[in-house]
């Protein structure tokens, strides 16, 4: 993995909410000033946009505490990018373009799993069946 630094506001999100119960615990656990010595957040492009695949408790915790610049890398994982084009599309939609824009969509952990995995679920079913 080779990583590089990014502008956070050069990154788009791809998801519309955040676990309120990960927030506080990663809260508590991840020095966000510290980017030198924390692990790089996963992104990748489609098109001309660079997004999260991964890593947006950080990403927003980073923003929170003022830091811009942050350790990226290349995503080359095999993810279902039909999946990630239909989250930036909603996020899109709802107008959630910089990771700022999730500070008040910070949801409890049962509201985030009905509010949003269980629509990436549907999403997946409805493109597979």
């Amino acid at each position: 993995m080779n990583a590089f630094l990014m502008d956070l506001m050069d990154i788009r999100p791809s998801q519309l909410y955040l676990d309120q119960n990960k927030v506080e615990r990663l809260n508590r656990s991840f020095d966000p000033l510290n980017v030198r010595f924390n692990a790089p957040l996963p992104v990748r492009k489609i098109g001309g946009e660079v997004f999260l695949t991964d890593g947006h408790t950080r990403a927003f915790l980073y923003r929170k505490a003022r830091v811009s610049v942050i350790s990226v890398y290349w995503d080359t994982d095999d993810l279902d990018m039909q999946l990630y084009q239909t989250c930036i599309e909603w996020c899109r939609k709802e107008k959630i373009l910089f990771i700022d824009d999730l500070k008040d969509r910070v949801l409890p952990h049962d509201q985030f799993v009905k509010q949003w995995i269980d629509r990436c679920a549907q999403a997946v079913k409805k493109d597979y069946s």
